[in-house]
């Protein structure tokens, strides 16, 4: 991140130092994700003894803005033990708010690497990404090669250079640096001091800048590289998330692979001058847990409860060969896992092709999917928090599903597509909003009941010819003994308070008759949906959602996941109680937000005064 000023400057501001305007703290700025955020921390490090820093340290005794910026970096996740083991690329996302694509190093049937990976790593320096590498082992240890197993490493150059062989008329070698910065370094062919280096032209050596320092860079060869590491992070930065300094030397990744690909022998190390930046969408979204969290088994009908959004494209990307397809790259990040010392879930994604003028459910059902195959699918769900994948699209519409391998595994993610043309994003689910439901006759009065409704009504009101929520409750628990009214008073209040609409704390017996015929009407509606097994109503859509559709009560999965948060058990049930509560604040807050639209939109304009009024008397 040093090679590129705006870069640093960016996580670390300028103008701080331990002399003007000093008063023992420093500010430093992180992406997490979709935004940045600002740390402070104060100039106090870790030690293990004398003044020898604990974690990071710089060769120089008076150089201490690494050491402060991992402080920040701890605090935001929580401490320094969060970021042990992390992956390098989980850093390079966090330090840019770049995007980063996984290249294997070994050739996998899920993901095979591109013809020519060598080439992307030189046209990805060229355009100053960032480029880490590590090896598979879960904990370091020095190997004879002097490779630290376990460790992440920076690629900070790329160079194709002429040598005097007569079988081998260039080799391919890259710079790597072990961020511990010491004498640890690689051993093998074209280390420091190796006999290699004399087939090399000194007018070559010159541009390679060959140092014995003891920084932690060394060089060697791409076949050697990868035979000792695993996988490869390409960090490419996103233009909205970059400061102008950083900027100018922006260029897509999808372009980076593609003129890498298309024109594998002309790596120069020359400043490229182009810039080409990204259009980036995004969405935050969540899996919920007997909600929203489907799981990834397309066979399972919870499969159609994650969350789901359609994706257009534009228009096709500028190219000189003709083609009229879009270079798309497709990220789903999980967010807050290390800060909340959460595992990080197995997360991938599904996309649909959705045909010109062709019209889907929203949100789509399981009947959908099964008559239509996905255009691209993770094959392998990856435990890591990033999943990136680079795809070639034709303009139009696309459903994008992000899940988790499993079913109801609970995590906040934000997704992010990266394209060369504008491109459009949105949520595909219902609106909410009031359904014109057909009229129902007036239910008879229940005869089995030991008094007739309005004799209920006039044993408790007496000559007042109201009642208040104490005497409601006892009437509603008399009506409907299953329903558990004695055991809550703030049922009672909220269902008062959807019928007072003269806000007086009573209702008279038409507002009581109209009350009894809506719950008795709503507790129907529970009995016909609600699971056979377990007695229950099911928090997933086919249960919960329709038993509200049948109301005349449309609203958002991701509302309806909220229902589920609020009143539903460990197992995402809903009891009768519950379900009666939830459908008394859901109607009565649609009501009165249409009270207050002026058209038929999803706005309304409403006065301090009656926003509190509505939200405390419910």
């Amino acid at each position: 991140m040093t090679q590129n000023p705006g870069l640093l400057h960016r996580v670390v501001p300028c103008n701080q130092d331990f002399t003007d305007n000093y008063i023992g703290i420093f500010h430093f700025r992180f992406w997490q994700g979709g935004q940045w955020v600002d740390v402070v921390v104060d100039d106090q490090l870790p030690v293990a003894f004398g003044s020898n820093l604990c974690f990071t340290s710089s060769r120089d005794n008076d150089e201490f803005w690494s050491a402060l910026l991992e402080k920040a970096y701890a605090k935001l996740h929580g401490s320094y033990g969060a970021l042990d083991r992390g992956k390098s690329y989980e850093a390079t996302e966090d330090l840019t708010g770049g995007v980063t694509e996984r290249f294997p190093l070994r050739r996998r049937e899920d993901l095979p690497p591109p013809p020519d990976l060598f080439s992307v790593v030189a046209k990805a320096r060229q355009r100053g990404s960032l480029v880490t590498c590590n090896t598979a082992e879960s904990r370091e240890a020095l190997a004879e090669s002097g490779l630290v197993k376990g460790h992440a490493y920076s690629i900070t150059g790329a160079r194709r250079c002429r040598v005097n062989a007569p079988r081998r008329p260039y080799v391919e070698l890259l710079r790597l640096r072990n961020p511990w910065g010491d004498e640890t370094k690689w051993t093998g062919l074209w280390s420091e001091g190796s006999e290699e280096w004399k087939l090399i032209p000194k007018s070559e050596k010159e541009k390679l800048q060959l140092s014995v320092d003891e920084d932690g860079e060394f060089w060697m060869s791409f076949n050697d590289f990868a035979e000792n590491f695993d996988e490869l992070f390409i960090t490419s930065l996103n233009p909205h998330t970059v400061n102008e300094e950083a900027k100018e030397q922006l260029f897509t990744l999808a372009d980076v692979v593609t003129e890498a690909v298309l024109h594998s022998q002309e790596i120069r190390s020359a400043e490229v001058n182009a810039v080409k930046v990204w259009e980036v969408v995004t969405y935050d979204g969540s899996w919920v847990r007997n909600a929203t969290a489907g799981g990834g088994n397309t066979k399972e009908r919870v499969f159609c409860s994650n969350p789901q959004y359609i994706l257009e494209l534009t228009e096709a990307d500028d190219s000189v060969d003709g083609e009229d397809t879009c270079a798309v790259i497709v990220s789903l990040m999980q967010k807050n896992r290390r800060v909340k010392q959460l595992p990080i879930h197995p997360i991938g994604f599904f996309i649909y092709k959705i045909e010109e003028g062709e019209k889907i459910p929203r949100p789509v059902t399981m009947s959908w999917t099964r008559l239509h195959v996905p255009y691209f699918y993770t094959k392998t769900f990856a435990k890591t928090r990033t999943v990136t994948h680079r795809l070639s699209l034709s303009p139009g519409r696309y459903l994008v599903i992000p899940c988790t391998h499993r079913q109801d595994l609970e995590a906040e993610f934000l997704l992010r597509v990266f394209c060369e043309k504008l491109a459009v994003i949105e949520e595909n689910d219902e609106e909410a909003l009031i359904l014109d439901t057909v009229e129902e006759p007036e239910d008879e009065v229940d005869h089995d009941v030991e008094f007739s409704l309005r004799g209920v009504f006039r044993a408790s009101a007496g000559e007042a010819n109201d009642v208040d929520a104490v005497q409601l409750q006892c009437m509603l628990d008399q009506l409907f003994p299953s329903a558990g009214f004695g055991d809550s008073l703030d049922f009672s209040r909220s269902l008062l308070a959807m019928m007072d609409v003269d806000l007086s704390g009573t209702v008279n017996y038409y507002e009581f008759e109209a009350l009894v015929s809506s719950l008795r009407r709503w507790v129907r509606i529970y009995d016909e949906k609600k699971d056979e097994e377990s007695g229950l109503l099911s928090g997933h859509s086919w249960g919960l959602g329709d038993a509200l559709r049948e109301l005349g009560l449309q609203v958002p999965r991701r509302i309806r996941a909220l229902v589920v948060v609020r009143y539903g058990d460990q197992r995402g049930h809903i009891a009768l109680r519950d379900f009666l509560m939830a459908t008394c604040r859901i109607s009565v807050m649609l009501v009165r937000f249409q009270a207050h639209c002026v058209e038929e939109d999803q706005q309304a304009k409403i006065p301090l005064t009656e926003w509190l009024t509505n939200t405390l008397y419910c």
